[in-house]
């Protein structure tokens, strides 16, 4: 068979020439996608990642693998994602302190955690319960305001890392009721409950399903519950704002995003997942458990989201005076 010389080929249309390589174009997608959770292993933000993970392989037909990259309140691993390849294959998972308020408090975190970013969708969100250790003399949030006002700069309250909103929900409390208390943050929940249950830190507003097994065995002592309206899986708390702290709510919120750029058709169909993920009645039956809410937002919905949430927690840190250390 007589092959084609160069001027055959010169005349043939650019089109036809470039078919093969669309041909061996495969759709997204076609290989493992790696998800990013900021923190470490074992706390609340990893289990609600792994959670999505789960469900993205099982739609996508393809491995998602959680990378855990903790470090600076979430923005070392939040940074690695952002600024990967726009092409789908790299997510953020993403919390208050990875794409609102790390990129506030901390100088140099390398990303927007809007501008930079493709909202995906939201997945859930969970309250908190304001805990003292045995050992600290209140056993009310009254108790205890009264307390830090005259022992100022002597207590102290633990976090999960500075700029999450367990850290904010201590420096919210501090800014309504007057007080003075220490901020020590933790590379992660996990840290920072040892140390609780230890008695080495004496306040802390932990998520509810970390927190509440200590709770109920007396462990710890709850005083309040960070959301407006009072928790079905311990009723008996009353808010902060009952509490006697006006203005007061403070949620952990949890969802998806990938850098920027990624391809409108990409994002579409895992925000589909996702939110066929908190209508299926297995998931919401688990999310109850844990004390959470499902949330379902549109890439666009979840955008605006972000962007009301970053002027929000934005006030806070300004008024507050709150700062990484």
């Amino acid at each position: 068979m007589t092959r084609p010389n160069r001027r055959t080929l010169a005349l043939l249309p650019a089109g036809l020439l470039a078919l093969p390589a669309l041909a061996q174009e495969a759709p997204w997608p076609n290989r493992p996608i790696r998800l990013v959770v900021a923190f470490p292993p074992g706390g609340l933000t990893d289990v609600m990642g792994r959670m999505v993970a789960q469900r993205l392989q099982a739609e996508l037909g393809q491995p998602v693998v959680v990378e855990n990259r903790g470090g600076a309140g979430g923005t070392t691993g939040t940074q690695v994602a952002v600024r990967s390849a726009p092409d789908g294959y790299t997510l953020a998972f993403a919390a208050p302190s990875t794409h609102v308020t790390g990129p506030i408090l901390f100088p140099t975190p390398g990303y927007d955690g809007i501008s930079d970013v493709a909202p995906i969708g939201a997945f859930a969100s969970i309250a908190s319960i304001a805990v003292v250790h045995p050992s600290v003399q209140a056993t009310s949030i009254a108790e205890l305001t009264a307390l830090a006002k005259a022992r100022p700069g002597t207590l102290n309250f633990g976090s999960a890392g500075a700029g999450g909103s367990v850290h904010l929900a201590g420096e919210l409390y501090k800014m309504r009721a007057g007080i003075d208390i220490v901020h020590v943050p933790y590379r992660g929940g996990a840290a920072m409950l040892t140390d609780l249950l230890s008695g080495r830190v004496q306040i802390a507003f932990d998520n509810l399903p970390q927190i509440l097994p200590h709770v109920r065995s007396g462990a710890v002592r709850g005083l309040a519950v960070t959301s407006r309206e009072r928790l079905s899986l311990i009723p008996e708390l009353p808010t902060m704002i009952e509490a006697g702290v006006p203005g007061y709510e403070i949620i952990s919120w949890f969802g998806l995003t990938a850098p920027a750029g990624t391809p409108a058709p990409v994002v579409a169909r895992m925000n589909a997942i996702m939110r066929t993920m908190v209508a299926d009645p297995a998931v919401l039956a688990q999310l109850a458990q844990m004390g959470a809410n499902p949330l379902s937002m549109t890439p666009e919905e979840f955008g605006a989201f972000l962007r009301a949430e970053r002027e929000r927690y934005g006030e806070i840190i300004r008024v507050s005076g709150a700062r990484v250390d």
